[in-house]
């Protein structure tokens, strides 16, 4: 464990006042595998006292096979590597751990073989930790089932206790088919599809399934337009608790990124834009659901110092009343001491409004290759080309 600090900044009219230091608390999550190459930190999720870290350039059971490692925080506050996941059919190009899920007792892994490299099916591993020895043990295991043109399996994931939201690439390259969204729950012991949602406006609006996020009976999907200079769109559907029916429930539009991150907790919505702003600086827009049912943008959410082509809302996520959002501290054009940086955002509810709270930086462009929030607790990954990969899990005061 060591410290970091973290910069807290306070708008004053249109100035910019650097008023206090604060620190808050890091752990560096030790991977056991210390290879050059290992990916190790592209993907990462936390829930409660658990993390889980992808590492799809391992190359245990081959070049390129992946892995995933959980963690547990100990009862002395130290997080400690628990369960080295592979999957049964490990082998390889399989490239485990690509996208990772975790909420309770149970994990989902992405084994994601690029599309370009070939016509296998990419595929979802489901893994459960024992109640009694705490064991994991992969329990399942979820391919592309239709023969419709779909694009690549599993271009994202999301995990919610019983269900799973596992979303499919679409056509990105000529934009002729979107991608498709399928809603997992299990029942009597197995996963079965209750849902396969598709976007209502066609590829033009954006590719479907670029991304998606769950929350309870609510789940998102975003649709990019990749290289078209034309704006995307966030698909948002809502389960009937009467009906257990899912349906589209409302259109965010004018999304404006190549790749749209998003996320979503109870009746807020995160919406990363790093194509938006003069000059491309970026943002992030909070929206919110009325009690009428109507999504208006609640926030929009900028770096207290703006860079043009920064990528600020890049990635992004949202736990509660705190969101992140990663962006460079430096303009993209400059090919030197370029730094990813994470920024913290926190709603108050005097004066009803969020506001930049800190700045998580290591000094690193590989940091912040991959986020996720649990209340005030965020796992960061940090992985280069060149070097081992790395984790952190911070904790924010």
């Amino acid at each position: 464990m060591q410290d970091f600090k973290v910069i807290v900044y306070i708008v004053v009219g249109l100035s910019l006042l650097c008023v206090s230091e604060s620190r808050g608390q890091i752990y560096r999550l030790s991977p056991s595998d210390t290879t050059a190459g290992n990916y190790f930190g592209s993907a990462v999720a936390i829930d409660d006292s658990l993390a889980i870290v992808g590492a799809s350039g391992n190359s245990q059971c081959g070049e390129n096979s992946g892995a995933a490692f959980v963690y547990e925080m100990d009862a002395s506050n130290e997080w400690r590597e628990v369960a080295h996941l592979i999957p049964d059919d490990c082998k390889d190009g399989l490239f485990f751990g690509k996208a990772v899920a975790i909420s309770g007792n149970r994990a989902a892994v992405v084994a994601y073989i690029p599309f370009f490299s070939g016509v296998e099916s990419n595929t979802v591993y489901v893994f459960e930790r024992d109640p009694i020895d705490h064991s994991w043990a992969q329990t399942a295991k979820l391919r592309q089932t239709s023969d419709q043109l779909e694009g690549a399996f599993a271009a994202s994931i999301s995990l919610d206790g019983d269900r799973l939201l596992i979303t499919t690439a679409g056509d990105s390259k000529n934009l002729a088919y979107n991608g498709t969204a399928y809603l997992y729950e299990i029942s009597g012991g197995s996963w079965v599809l209750k849902s396969r949602m598709t976007g209502s406006l066609g590829p033009e609006a954006g590719v479907f399934g670029t991304s998606g996020a769950l929350s309870g009976d609510r789940a998102i999907v975003s649709a990019s337009t990749y290289l078209s200079e034309r704006p995307g769109t966030v698909y948002i559907f809502d389960r009937n608790p009467e009906t257990g029916v899912w349906s589209e429930s409302g259109i965010l539009r004018g999304i404006l990124d190549f790749f749209i991150s998003v996320d979503v907790d109870g009746d807020r919505i995160i919406v990363g834009e790093s194509r938006a702003g003069p000059g491309n600086t970026g943002r992030a827009r909070i929206f919110e659901r009325s009690l009428e049912g109507r999504w208006r943008a609640r926030k929009t959410l900028k770096p207290t110092s703006e860079n043009s082509q920064g990528g600020f809302g890049s990635m992004v996520s949202l736990s509660g009343d705190h969101a992140l959002v990663v962006g460079f501290d430096e303009q993209l054009q400059m090919n030197f001491n370029i730094d990813r940086v994470v920024y913290l955002f926190e709603y108050e509810p005097e004066p009803d409004d969020w506001y930049q709270k800190h700045i998580i930086d290591l000094g690193d462009v590989a940091f912040g290759s991959s986020i996720d929030l649990d209340n005030r607790t965020a796992v960061i990954g940090q992985t280069p080309d060149q070097a081992p990969g790395n984790a952190y899990v911070v904790r924010i005061n």
